[in-house]
């Protein structure tokens, strides 16, 4: 296990974004590799709103004819583990 985790940050400090994950506050080596690997390329989203539905921390708007909910959760809809990741760097940051 202490060899992949090496692995892991070998291989991620090659990638650029990296460094740059790292510098928002609560984001430290091992969240920046997961966000990254979960993520991809990020040219494959062509606007914000689709990492940000990828991400499923998008909010769900219930309406139903004149009703509309004052309370919108998130869809969850997305990668679970990138979701976690993004939940861990808030709580550390």
């Amino acid at each position: 296990l202490s060899k992949i985790s090496t692995e892991i940050d070998v291989l991620a400090k090659e990638i650029e974004e990296y460094q740059i994950i790292q510098s928002i506050p609560g984001i430290g080596e091992k969240i920046a590799a997961t966000i990254i690997s979960e993520v991809g390329e990020i040219d494959r989203f062509n606007h914000p709103k689709k990492l940000v539905a990828f991400a499923g921390v998008d909010p769900s708007v219930y309406s139903s004819g004149k009703f509309t909910a004052s309370v919108n959760r998130i869809t969850k809809r997305g990668s679970s583990r990138l979701r976690h990741a993004l939940f861990m760097a808030v709580q550390c940051g």
